[in-house]
């Protein structure tokens, strides 16, 4: 694959894991959420691993690690998928969207306490309208305040950062097909223990809009979406994927409108421009400097092809 065709698959699959929003809210008419999280990616991983059996068993025979870097991936992936299924009960489609993408300017943030060193100035002057933005978007008739929708799509936030993170370093080492696969299992698995736990039942859907919901997160938004997410992350800087990241709340807010009939007042709007500013701030990619133009562009495209280049971005 080159870089172009992982652009483009990119760019495909932060649109199909913006419309799982509304699938998502079709799918909680009936189920709870950790049954639609669990029918959703067992299903998913069941459909891959038959398709693909043989590329995973290669894959897990040459790599023993394999088994428990799916295993981490599944488990961010649960605590990302959880808390944005529980922020969905309760929040807007768009309010849900742009808080949760909030990651994108948390990677850079934990990478540089991490590695203990000063942020850029972009990222910090990123960091200060996402702060603006998330303040106007959760701003209340009495004020200031964090119902329990938002909180927890800010706990998903968080999570989905560490989740962009781990990737970045895991698929830059193992079959980033078979990862992407095996995570949506782990994620099947721990979704119906869950459901057990604290739901206290798992039940075959009735509806046939709810099959149609979990047809369309199956195929779409965890077959091709989650499995080919590492894929593409192989051949893309993460700026760039950042960039393209950034834009998936504009398509889940348009699709919230036009499903759902959800309208933005004139501070939902602010909140929505201060957090994409922010997020252009940060992600946007930084130009080669001090090289002859050759060398500046081999370096870019060098670049852009680092399997792993999360450090980059500090």
């Amino acid at each position: 694959m080159n870089t172009t065709a992982a652009k483009l698959l990119m760019a495909l699959v932060i649109f199909t894991r913006s419309s799982a929003f509304i699938f998502s809210k079709f799918a909680m008419e009936e189920l709870s959420p950790f049954q639609a999280l669990g029918f959703r990616f067992t299903l998913a991983c069941l459909l891959m691993g038959t398709v693909l059996y043989r590329h995973i068993a290669r894959a897990l025979s040459a790599d023993r690690s394999l088994a428990r870097k799916s295993c981490l991936l599944g488990f961010l992936l649960f605590c990302v998928m959880g808390c944005e299924m529980q922020a969905l009960r309760t929040a807007e489609v768009h309010t849900v969207a742009f808080l949760e993408n909030l990651s994108l300017a948390l990677v850079p943030l934990f990478l540089a306490v991490w590695y203990k060193r000063l942020p850029k100035t972009r990222i910090l002057q990123g960091a200060g309208f996402i702060l603006l933005g998330v303040a106007a978007l959760t701003i209340g008739n009495t004020g200031f305040t964090i119902a329990g929708g938002e909180s927890w799509a800010l706990g998903a936030a968080v999570f989905y950062a560490l989740y962009i993170i781990a990737t970045g370093k895991l698929a830059a080492t193992s079959d980033a097909k078979a990862l992407g696969i095996l995570q949506m299992g782990f994620m099947g698995l721990l979704s119906f223990a869950a459901a057990l736990v604290l739901e206290g039942d798992v039940f075959l859907p009735a509806r046939t809009l709810t099959w149609e919901a979990l047809a369309f997160l199956v195929l779409v938004c965890s077959c091709f979406g989650f499995t080919f997410q590492p894929v593409a992350q192989q051949y893309i800087s993460a700026e760039e994927t950042g960039m393209y990241c950034a834009i998936n709340p504009l398509f889940a807010s348009l699709l919230g409108h036009w499903v759902f009939g959800e309208t933005f007042g004139p501070t939902a709007i602010l909140g929505a421009v201060y957090i994409l500013t922010g997020l252009v701030f940060v992600n946007w990619p930084e130009k080669a400097h001090g090289l002859p133009k050759q060398a500046a562009h081999v370096q870019q495209t060098a670049d852009s092809r680092r399997p792993q280049s999360l450090v980059t971005s500090l």
